[in-house]
């Protein structure tokens, strides 16, 4: 029984180091800029001129679908 735990434990602890470096992998440019000094939201940005959408909506007359003696029941 204590065999299966220890695997068990085993098993989860290597599962959260896995995950723990993927992470750390991923971020490695931003950690590294951080550790230099340089932060990346210190960056300058691409300036980029302001973009104005105007959307007209236009409504689509569909023909009516009721039935002549539909229409005079109502």
């Amino acid at each position: 029984m204590l065999l299966l735990a220890a695997l068990a434990f085993t098993a989860v602890l290597g599962l959260a180091m896995l995950c723990i470096g993927e992470t750390l992998a991923a971020a490695q440019p931003k950690i590294l800029a951080a550790l230099r000094g340089h932060s990346l939201l210190s960056e300058p940005v691409l300036a980029t001129r302001p973009v104005t959408v105007r959307m007209v909506s236009r409504r689509v007359s569909r023909p009516l679908s009721a039935r002549p003696q539909l229409r005079a029941a109502a």
